[in-house]
């Protein structure tokens, strides 16, 4: 039998309430660089493509392009949560992966937060009944609460390779050695310098967030000179990090991440004084600002010249079925109406559709 060729080195299923996890994990996995020689011969540098579904769609059946992704993945990685353990369209992954005979290519990764008695608790529903009319089979999954991002993020590589955990995380532990042992050097040479060079330098941000009436994040993390920082969005303001002195006279790296706003990744120069004061603004992402998919007949063939309107906007679908609607931010919302028309077919509303990329809608022939 001619094995399996995979596109997809994973599908990342999980809840719209867990997306900015998924994300954070999407973007860690596909920019993790294996060291040299993991693996053996062939084994690749980046494990990309990571597929992440961004749709968070109410129906109970899989279309026909989700499909094909989930046949393409090597692996399903499932973003274990209360959010995800209640998902119907978690569960019909999960479902497709285990009738596809790949229950052992599944990897549960389960999230902090409230904690279930038993992990399997957190599993969604389809994997729960698995488990429930087959006790002997085994799913190990990794607990992010437990083991921290880093060793989480280094077990799901492992187990994606293929190879001991233990290899993968001592190679892992040494380049992070070599990269401190390089500040170390650098700090050592500094305190060599005038005393100047000698006073620590302390900094302040304060994080403008730019503003909508949409759902706001609980805090707003920072990581600067090796060091993680979180703040309130309250008073998104960082007061009093204190930075070595040999930061002085050189720009350091600073970044910030707040669950629907962009990533901020910017260098920052201390100056000559003690203390440095810096002003961030942080802008919303696409979370709520694009609403686009395809619409189906219930053959699942795709029409056009159906007229599509959300929250006032109308537009027509193409050759392809698929309509683009971007939301300015004043008109952006965490829920929206979605109505669907097409001549010969029976009109579609969904008071409270959640905007995305890839809606996909199902609309019936009239009579």
């Amino acid at each position: 039998m001619t094995p399996q060729t995979y596109t997809n080195y994973a599908f990342i299923s999980y809840s719209h309430a867990d997306m900015a996890t998924a994300k954070w994990l999407q973007r860690r996995i596909e920019g993790y660089r294996l060291p040299a020689k993991t693996g053996g011969t062939g084994t690749p540098r980046y494990l990309r493509p990571i597929f992440r579904d961004q749709d968070d769609l109410t129906t109970g059946v899989l279309g026909e392009l989700l499909k094909q992704q989930l046949m393409a993945s090597k692996y399903l990685i499932v973003l274990c949560s209360p959010n995800s353990a209640k998902s119907a369209w978690v569960s019909e992954e999960c479902r497709f992966f285990v009738e596809s005979g790949r229950i052992g290519q599944i990897i549960p990764v389960m999230l902090p937060g409230k904690e279930a008695g038993n992990e399997r608790e957190l599993f969604p529903e389809s994997l729960r009944k698995h488990f429930e009319s087959k006790p002997e089979d085994e799913l190990l999954g990794v607990n992010i609460a437990e083991t921290g991002r880093d060793k989480a993020l280094v077990r799901i590589v492992a187990r994606m390779l293929g190879i001991d955990f233990d290899q993968l995380w001592r190679r892992h532990v040494r380049r992070r050695r070599r990269h401190i042992a390089a500040t170390v050097t650098a700090s050592l040479v500094g305190s060599l310098c005038a005393y100047t060079f000698a006073m620590p330098v302390s900094l302040d941000v304060d994080v403008k967030l730019q503003s909508a009436e949409l759902p706001m994040p609980k805090t707003v993390s920072m990581r600067v000179a090796g060091a993680d920082y979180e703040a309130g969005v309250k008073v998104p303001r960082f007061e009093g990090i204190s930075l070595p002195g040999y930061y002085r006279f050189r720009d350091i790296q600073l970044t910030l991440d707040a669950r629907f706003y962009e990533p901020v990744d910017t260098n920052v120069a201390t100056g000559f004084g003690l203390e440095r004061h810096v002003s961030v603004e942080m802008r919303r992402d696409t979370t709520f600002a694009v609403f686009a998919g395809t619409v189906y007949d219930g053959d699942m063939n795709s029409i056009e010249g159906a007229e599509v309107t959300v929250g006032g906007f109308r537009v027509t679908t193409d050759a392809q079925g698929r309509f683009t609607i971007a939301l300015p931010l004043d008109r952006q919302r965490a829920e929206l109406p979605v109505a669907i028309d097409a001549e010969g077919y029976a009109p579609l509303l969904r008071p409270d559709e959640v905007p995305g990329h890839d809606h996909k809608y199902i609309i019936r022939k009239q009579g």
